[in-house]
């Protein structure tokens, strides 16, 4: 297992190196912030087509939605290359989640890369209520991930142009 969580933060810790290495110039982050503000009002929209989950493509290029963690709302970047959930530090210490020791779990071009395992107790995405998540704290990530663990059981994801779909099973 704690090989599956090395390699799940080998992963992680090296998407984030390659985000802050192609991270815009600070005037559309702030743009993007404001967008990003705007759309967390209504993070996400249901489609005619039954209950599918539809996501915007913020100007970053990226899709966001919030989930309730533990009974409080948490933004997410929903990465499909993330293999689990990843949360931030201060995520962790504001939804009072007990982090324990950091761990060296992987080596990235920034350096050794620090984390933890977690276990959320409950995660509601898109109306979707999961238990006892498996995730990880990351050392210096930041953004929240939403990785494949999750995505995998709320159904099936597919890009169409700005939009990510979501459809339940």
């Amino acid at each position: 297992m704690n090989r599956l969580y090395a390699i799940l933060l080998l992963a992680i810790g090296l998407m984030s190196f390659v985000a802050v290495l192609f991270r815009p110039p600070e005037d559309h982050v702030a743009k993007a912030a404001e967008i990003a503000e705007v759309q967390d009002t209504k993070p996400m929209a249901r489609h005619d087509e039954g209950d599918a989950l539809l996501l915007r493509r913020d100007d970053s290029g990226q899709f966001h939605l919030t989930a309730s963690v533990n009974g409080g709302d948490v933004r997410f970047l929903v990465d499909t290359g993330a293999d689990m959930v990843a949360l931030t530090e201060d995520t962790a210490q504001e939804l009072g989640i007990t982090v324990g020791e950091m761990q060296p779990i992987m080596q990235t071009a920034a350096g050794v890369g620090y984390a933890a395992p977690v276990l959320i107790d409950e995660l509601v995405v898109a109306g979707v209520t999961l238990s006892n998540v498996e995730a990880v704290v990351a050392q210096d990530l930041g953004v929240n991930l939403l990785g494949q663990s999750v995505l995998g059981k709320l159904g099936s994801v597919n890009l169409q142009g700005d939009q990510m779909v979501i459809r339940p099973r």
